[in-house]
Formats: C-alpha cells, sequence, structure tokens
C-alpha cells in the first residue's frame, strides 16, 4: 500500500479512537515525565486538530513552567515559528490550523524539544503525515533538538513505508509506551 492509501485507511482508525482526551492526558503526563522535558526551555509544538493528539496540555503547563514555546506558521510551501505567551496569541490559518499571529525569527536548533504531528508512526520513528511534507523540510534542517511523536496506541506499527527525504523522530510517545527510536527500546509506564 502506498502511502496516499495509508493515510486514508490511518485517518478513519483514528477518528474511531474512543477516550481520545483521557489518553491525550496520559500521553502528556509520560512526556512531562521524560528528563528532556525537565531540562527543556525551548518547546515547538504543533496545535491540535480535529482527533489528533491534544496539545494544549503541552502549551499549557510549558508557559506555566516559564518554557519558551514556539508553534509552526505555514507561510507557502514551508514553516516558520512564532513564540506564543497565551494560546490567546493564536489564530486561525491554512487548512483550520491555529497558529500564531507572528513570526519570530530563531535558529531551529535551539529548539530543545520539537512535537512532530503524525497520522501514524513506526517504531524506527518513520510517519504518515499529511502529505504536504512541511515537516519533513523543516525537520531537515535540525541538528539538535529531540523530535518527539504523539499519537494513539493503535496508530503505532512495526513497518511504515519510507522515502528518502522522511525524516525520523527520536521518540514515540502513546498513552500505554515511550519508544526510543534509535535504541529501538520500548517500555511501558
Amino acid at each position: 500500500m502506498d502511502k496516499k492509501e495509508l493515510r486514508k485507511i490511518f485517518l478513519e482508525k483514528r477518528k474511531s479512537i474512543e477516550n481520545k482526551e483521557e489518553k491525550s492526558h496520559e500521553i502528556f503526563h509520560k512526556l512531562k515525565g521524560l528528563p528532556i522535558w525537565k531540562k527543556a526551555y525551548i518547546i515547538n509544538t504543533y496545535v491540535s486538530i480535529k482527533d489528533e493528539v491534544d496539545t494544549r496540555f503541552i502549551i499549557y503547563h510549558a508557559l506555566i513552567e516559564n518554557k519558551r514555546v514556539f508553534c509552526p506558521v505555514i507561510l507557502g510551501n514551508d514553516l516558520k515559528f512564532g513564540e506564543i505567551t497565551s494560546i490567546n496569541d493564536l489564530e486561525k490559518g491554512p487548512f483550520g490550523i491555529l497558529q500564531p499571529k507572528e513570526i519570530h525569527e530563531i535558529d531551529y536548533n535551539l529548539f530543545d524539544i520539537i512535537i512532530v504531528p503524525g497520522i501514524a508512526f513506526d517504531i524506527k520513528g518513520y510517519r504518515i503525515g499529511y502529505g504536504k511534507g512541511y515537516y519533513d523540510r523543516f525537520l531537515s534542517k535540525i541538528k539538535k533538538g529531540i523530535k518527539i511523536g504523539l499519537t494513539f496506541d493503535d496508530l503505532i506499527l512495526n513497518n511504515l513505508p519510507n522515502d528518502p527525504y522522511d525524516q525520523k523522530v527520536d521518540i514515540i510517545i502513546s498513552e500505554k509506551k515511550i519508544i526510543f527510536t534509535n535504541l529501538l527500546n520500548t517500555y511501558t509506564r
């Protein structure tokens, strides 16, 4: 099956997952328990839509903990980023996605954590995204920072098709487990 077919299947599967808010909360608590979260000062996270893992918990707690929070702004075929100090700093952008009202130039390698959206992930860190390539182009520029994919447990597979330009995440967190993709070491908390 190609990515386009898989995308459609996994979007339907994600839509049918129950208790997404509760599972999103469990995912956030796993993230918050990682040493990298405690050490991180600059967080880059997408703003969740529809059936995605809810990132409002991440944004809210990062701001409470005095971390700097950057969210993506779609500009043409690229992602730029804006710093927010409140959810009120967001407005609807392309595809109905909330994004910062202003863009701030920042060296991407200053991001300690990059929360990466995805529809499904495999245990090696590859993902099925939305098919526009925004995150693969952005992640290809990252030399530092920990890339973390958040997903529901039912959307983690052993293998997904990937191309040379596809960028992997370092960690995948679901409501049931944390997978360190570079070590292929999985444990459940």
